[in-house]
């Protein structure tokens, strides 16, 4: 098949998956981490502390990490298109219904039944991507993908900040007006997800049967290079190379959950006004989306997977330890240093899915994937928790924030760590020559 019509084929392909993917997880994000934007005016009216608001918001993360792989072992059998659908529905109900909370004890629960429905969505998509996307085109649309995830950094705060001016309307509080709201477009894509989303290649009527069968080759020929594609998820996850992998993830999680949740109130340290620091947010998030695309594109057209996911990390600590360093003196340079951070992690995230799952055979990818997020995602309660407690024993965000740029600069050592591992030349056979 020559390359105009792959670029055809592929272009048919992510015309028709990508933006209802990239939607749902700019939603999915959104319906996450809104609570930092419902936090300047929540945790006064319910009377939470910073401690207490990292227990509550990483409180999502208990059943996130619990519920990873069972969810994704029933995307398996159930499929992608009847799985998703019932992902979303749930998870905006959750998110909607965190507008009753009334104390910690119930913000903890809402928290922790909205892990549970969202944990079968990501491991899902990505699990879902290897389907459809064959390596050389996954990384691309995996960078459009967390695009839009970063995308609702960039709209949810100026959205999330303005629907808590309905403060009173109807006897609300804003924060509950914006978890109402912003609750139903979930429940919309699931409507929507039977008619969009098909599960092979060859149930999809707008692909020719002549561009079915060039894709299922393709993807077939990609996994028939991967070097443990015929082990098993049990002997897959030990390998070297996958252990420093969880760990690179969870400490990358560490840095995109530490701040994330809090954000907002670091900035509003800065002498803002809930408003202007809603719209602030959106500023870094705008450099996350460009780390993202950039980043995600160089990776496909050079092929280099570690370094792209590396290097960002290395900015990222960068800028979270200059955030750190400048933010109770110099707030054009705290959110400056926000910005280089936002670039870095968000740049490393797409890049970082393309080794488990280059590495992974069909046999042991699904799985591997769940693993590796959801211990990863151990970091979602670790991360919040720690800024807090550390918030309330030094009363500022200073040290927090180079905490978590110290732990990015590890996550980046570990996944060059990682790719020495995995391209280790394989032990020779007993009796071979030397």
């Amino acid at each position: 098949m020559t390359a105009d019509v792959e670029d055809n084929v592929m272009r048919k392909i992510a015309w028709r998956l990508l933006p209802f993917l990239s939607l749902g997880y700019l939603i999915n994000a959104l319906d996450r981490f809104n609570v930092s934007i419902a936090a300047l005016t929540m945790n006064q009216e319910l009377g939470l502390s910073a401690t207490t608001y990292g227990l509550a918001a990483g409180a999502f993360f208990w059943s996130y990490v619990l519920f990873q792989f069972p969810a994704n072992a029933i995307l398996t059998r159930l499929g992608a298109r009847r799985w998703l659908t019932i992902i979303m529905f749930v998870w905006g109900a959750c998110s909607a219904g965190t507008a009753f909370v009334t104390d910690a004890t119930s913000f903890v629960i809402m928290r922790f039944l909205l892990g549970i429905a969202e944990a079968g969505f990501f491991p899902g998509v990505a699990w879902f991507m290897t389907r459809w996307f064959p390596t050389g085109h996954r990384s691309k649309a995996m960078g459009i993908f967390y695009a839009f995830g970063a995308a609702a950094n960039v709209i949810g705060g100026p959205i999330s900040g303005n629907l808590l001016r309905l403060h009173g309307w109807h006897g609300l509080s804003g924060w509950q007006w914006m978890f109402l709201i912003e609750g139903i477009p979930a429940c919309l894509l699931a409507l929507a997800c039977p008619l969009v989303i098909r599960d092979r290649p060859q149930d999809a009527a707008w692909l020719s049967r002549g561009q079915q069968d060039w894709l299922r080759s393709r993807l077939d020929a990609d996994n028939a290079q991967l070097k443990s594609q015929k082990l098993g998820l049990g002997k897959a996850i030990v390998m070297p190379a996958m252990l420093l992998l969880i760990l690179g993830y969870a400490l990358i999680a560490f840095g995109v959950y530490g701040t994330s949740f809090f954000m907002p109130l670091m900035m509003k340290t800065m002498g803002y006004g809930d408003l202007t620091v809603a719209y602030l947010t959106a500023i870094p998030g705008v450099f996350g989306v460009i780390g993202m695309i950039l980043l995600s594109r160089s990776s496909d057209r050079t092929g280099e997977r570690v370094w792209h996911a590396a290097g960002p990390c290395l900015l990222a600590a960068i800028g979270l330890v200059g955030a750190g360093l400048t933010l109770a003196v110099n707030p054009v340079a705290a959110i400056a240093s926000f910005c280089l951070a936002a670039f870095g992690i968000a740049a490393a995230l797409p890049c970082f899915w393309n080794l488990p799952t280059e590495w992974l055979g069909p046999a042991a990818v699904a799985g591997g994937i769940a693993i590796i997020n959801s211990i990863g995602n151990i970091s979602g309660y670790v991360g919040p928790q720690a800024v807090g407690v550390l918030h309330d024993l030094t009363g500022a965000y200073g040290i927090p924030l180079v905490v978590i740029g110290v732990v990015m600069a590890i996550a980046a050592a570990c996944l060059v760590l990682a790719s020495r591992a995995a391209t280790e030349p394989t032990a020779q056979p007993a009796g071979a020559a030397r």
